[in-house]
């Protein structure tokens, strides 16, 4: 045992082969969509562009001239316009994971269980940062 030790490379070897338990869990990757899947919509891509995107991929940028963000982005219209694939191309442009959670999924019965549910949900999406958030079928 004195003499087992571990190198960079073996580390390097081992993240490939371990995978974390938030994707075995379903939280996805860095999803597989991109920009050229989302037709036209130009405005609405260099909106994201602006907002979300480069401020994921380039953090050191806005923290050195304190730059604040946008953190939030609604999307709405009815079923099957593309909120979704819109937003995995986002998520995928930016190299950031992506949670998709629908609204039900978050309701319970009991006092204080909804609550407790979005608390997870943030929590895991702090746990793989950068991450994309994306609550669907939500009814207010």
């Amino acid at each position: 045992m004195d003499k087992l030790f571990c190198t960079m490379s073996d580390f390097q070897e081992a993240v490939k082969k371990v995978q974390p338990s938030l994707r075995r869990e379903g939280f996805s990757s860095v999803p597989n969509v991109k920009w050229e899947d989302v037709g036209g919509l130009d405005c609405l891509k260099e909106e994201f562009e602006s907002s979300i995107i480069r401020p994921i991929k380039y953090p050191e940028v806005y923290q050195t001239f304190e730059v604040e963000n946008e953190t939030e982005i609604l999307l709405f219209g009815p079923p099957g316009c593309g909120k979704t694939l819109i937003a995995k191309a986002v998520a995928n442009e930016a190299g950031a994971n992506f949670i998709h959670i629908k609204g039900p999924e978050l309701l319970n019965k009991f006092v204080g269980e909804s609550e407790r549910e979005v608390r997870r949900v943030f929590s895991r999406a702090r746990a793989c940062s950068p991450c994309i958030v994306f609550f669907d079928e939500n009814v207010v």
